[in-house]
């Protein structure tokens, strides 16, 4: 369980993905800019378009909706002590209740639409059960950076639900978003965070200390990976 989720490639890439047409505002805006897969980008991220779902051999990564917050009240209850354990936010058990959870969606449905964050939720194709949130965050759309990060429901938890939602997040950050560069950051001890992060294909970059805050006031020190380029992913077949 990664436990930097604020909401944390091409040969294999390139033979699965079908390339899409930029969206109309990117064809008729005036002023453009190149990005790192060579198509026409908005200067202006609003207006960036984002195909969706992502699609995997297990999962469809979709855009929070409208009715979300009870979905994700429910994972939250059921996967709980880990959550704590590793998650800054999830302190107070009684802030996790569908309505408050609601309030959040339609703020991170806004967010999506502004190109803030894209925070999205992982169904399982073959039961239709949200088993894994995930996401990329902390967008620098200018530098072309991002961080990518997820946590996996605990009655789904061990089937490697965390590590194809994450390699798909990648593919779609530096594929679509023309990232330069993806992080992935976790706390000292969550050795299953460090096992995705090196199954991935990403590089230890260093640690800052105690720079994590988690639950109760406790620090842990954060280890930093990076990505640079999607080659390095295993394959994964994805579509969008």
């Amino acid at each position: 369980m990664e436990d930097h989720t604020d909401s944390r490639p091409a040969s294999a890439f390139l033979a699965t993905h079908r390339p899409k047409r930029p969206g109309l505002a990117a064809r008729v805006l005036g002023q453009t800019s190149l990005n790192m897969v060579g198509t026409m980008a908005p200067s202006d991220p609003v207006l960036i378009d984002l195909p969706m779902p992502i699609r995997t051999p297990r999962l469809l990564l979709r855009p929070k909706q409208v009715g979300d917050g009870a979905i994700t009240s429910v994972a939250v209850a059921e996967s709980w002590d880990e959550l704590h354990k590793w998650m800054r936010w999830a302190e107070n058990r009684d802030g996790f209740t569908a309505e408050l959870l609601e309030v959040r969606n339609r703020h991170v449905m806004a967010s999506f639409i502004l190109r803030e964050a894209i925070e999205l939720i992982g169904v399982e194709a073959a039961t239709g059960t949200a088993v894994v949130w995930c996401g990329l965050h902390d967008i620098d759309w200018q530098g072309r950076q991002c961080d990518t990060g997820y946590w996996v429901r605990k009655s789904a938890q061990g089937r490697g639900f965390a590590t194809e939602a994450a390699n798909a997040m990648v593919r779609y950050g530096f594929g679509v978003l023309g990232m330069r560069r993806i992080g992935l950051t976790y706390s000292a001890g969550n050795e299953a965070s460090r096992r995705i992060a090196e199954r991935l294909g990403f590089s230890f970059e260093g640690i800052q200390r105690g720079a994590n805050v988690l639950p109760g006031g406790r620090k842990a020190d954060r280890h930093c990976y990076g990505l640079l380029e999607v080659s390095l992913l295993p394959d994964l077949d994805v579509d969008w």
